[in-house]
């Protein structure tokens, strides 16, 4: 395996430390649950310092999570640095260990797999950084003060019920269906498609195949096999952006008749919504702006010594064909944004 040279986390432009002022309000609600510990307290007049990692700047999920990450360390008045981990362990391990040489005060990390990214958390919150987790959750629940997110469980059981209900009032309650899962070292794989599954309970399933994938490449060749076993297999469901994107465009290629669900939205995605010749019919989506400026935001209260909740959950949003409005509300999210 050749090896990626070590990247360098972006500074903002314009970016340069300040004295944090609190009192800023909240942008965005959350659902709270569990209480976190007391956190170490700064002194007034610290410097905050903040290094974030994201996967890749290669989807608008990504993107979302960055801009939300900015605009939230710009109300906060914190330096906000931010590298790719290119969706590899050793980068991210580079990533961790040059914010360490920088000497942060904050690590913001969507773990790349819940316990292969343990070592290099372990080695920040060992140098005294405050570990913030989002998106995925580490095996070790000690190393990290706070977790940011959507529940994998909670995303797609909201997809998976518009799928319920499709099935019991437009198939009599039984259906064919073919699933794109994540692959098994993804910590979202096995919650989305267990949420997924609760939520058709109740319905006859006949499952033509399930695949795994990640890529708009792997969900296009995941629905042609699952479509080669059963070319009249009636639902495809697709565990993230880029599988059902990919899928979506397949079964228009193909003029094929499966009806499609996914998770994660994008404007490619909502475009498909809007279509009526396409067959996407809902995705979940996780808010990700939302994500994003939450990580940030618990971060600095807590590291001014607010006592901030342990996990924050961001609700998920569902986006169906039916209701178009919706659609054409997020897609004006994302010119916002641009």
């Amino acid at each position: 395996m050749t090896s990626d040279p070590k990247p360098a986390p972006e500074r903002p432009r314009n970016s340069r430390r300040t004295i944090l002022k609190l009192g800023a309000a909240t942008l965005l609600g959350s659902q709270f649950l569990l209480v976190a510990a007391e956190p170490a307290r700064a002194a007034s007049n610290d410097k905050l310092t903040i290094g974030a990692i994201i996967y890749a700047r290669d989807s608008q999920f990504w993107q979302q999570i960055e801009r939300g990450m900015r605009d939230a360390a710009k109300s906060s008045n914190a330096e906000l640095l931010v590298g790719m981990n290119r969706r590899q362990l050793p980068v991210e391990s580079q990533l961790v260990d040059d914010y360490m040489t920088r000497s942060v005060d904050v690590l913001i990390i969507p773990p790349l797999d819940k316990q292969g990214t343990v070592a290099a958390a372990s080695r920040a919150k060992a140098k005294g950084i405050m570990v913030v987790e989002y998106d995925t959750q580490l095996a070790d629940k000690s190393i990290a003060s706070h977790s940011i997110g959507v529940d994998s469980f909670e995303l797609a059981s909201a997809v998976g019920k518009e799928m319920h209900d499709y099935i019991e009032k437009q198939l009599k309650g039984t259906a064919s269906i073919g699933l794109i899962s994540l692959p098994p070292m993804n910590a979202n794989s096995a919650p989305r498609r267990d949420g997924t599954m609760k939520a058709l309970s109740g319905v006859k399933l006949k499952v033509i195949a399930e695949v795994s994938g990640s890529t708009p490449e792997q969900g296009a060749n995941g629905l042609e096999n699952i479509l080669q076993r059963d070319p009249h297999t009636q639902i495809v469901w697709a565990s993230n952006a880029g599988t059902v994107a990919g899928a979506a465009v397949a079964a228009t290629r193909s003029k094929a008749e499966a009806r499609l669900y996914g998770i994660d939205m994008s404007e490619e995605l909502a475009n498909m919504l809007l279509d009526p010749k396409s067959t996407l019919a809902a995705v979940a989506d996780q808010q990700p702006y939302r994500v994003g400026y939450r990580a940030v935001e618990t971060a600095v209260k807590a590291k001014r010594g607010a006592a901030e909740q342990r996990y924050v959950m961001v609700p998920p949003r569902l986006y169906t064909k039916e209701n178009p409005q919706d659609v054409k509300q997020y897609l004006e999210l994302l010119k916002s944004l641009s």
